[in-house]
């Protein structure tokens, strides 16, 4: 029955824009929390989260809030990562999404800085690659689907 669940879930949100696929989540992932195992409902976050842009933004941040507290993080997304390291990040310091690779970062501070109304930040702020300690135990999962290297932390 959960692969089923899961499944149906992954269909589902698959029919909503990328735009809104996080507010899709947010709306049936609670309905399916009887239905899921952790792997599975860590699975579908790490898919969702893929497919979305802007995830730190304020309109989507507060409901990853609420997504992310439904469940404990678990060890199988959050494997080789080690007790404590550096994790880098273009743009503000309070986000969600953090790299390993320092190049990455640099990447997106150049993705961030072009006349690019999707991703230009404030044209009175410079955008600036951030280096951070990060402890494993605030690490939500590890992915590496689009080559970013990236690991996503909890608000601390």
């Amino acid at each position: 029955m959960s692969k089923s669940a899961f499944d149906e879930l992954s269909q589902c949100i698959l029919s909503y824009h990328d735009w809104l696929k996080v507010d899709g989540l947010w709306d049936l992932l609670p309905n399916y929390q009887k239905n899921l195992t952790n792997k599975e409902h860590w699975h579908i976050i790490i898919n969702v989260w893929s497919m979305a842009e802007h995830n730190s933004l304020d309109h989507n941040k507060e409901k990853w809030d609420e997504i992310f507290k439904l469940r404990k993080p678990i060890k199988y997304f959050k494997q080789n990562i080690k007790p404590i390291f550096y994790a880098y990040r273009a743009g503000s310091y309070d986000g969600y999404s953090w790299s390993l690779s320092k190049k990455i970062a640099d990447e997106f501070k150049v993705r961030y800085s072009k006349n690019n109304p999707l991703y230009s930040m404030h044209k009175d702020q410079e955008c600036k690659v951030h280096k951070k300690l990060i402890k494993y135990e605030h690490v939500l999962f590890y992915n590496n689907t689009r080559g970013e290297k990236e690991i996503v932390i909890s608000q601390i």
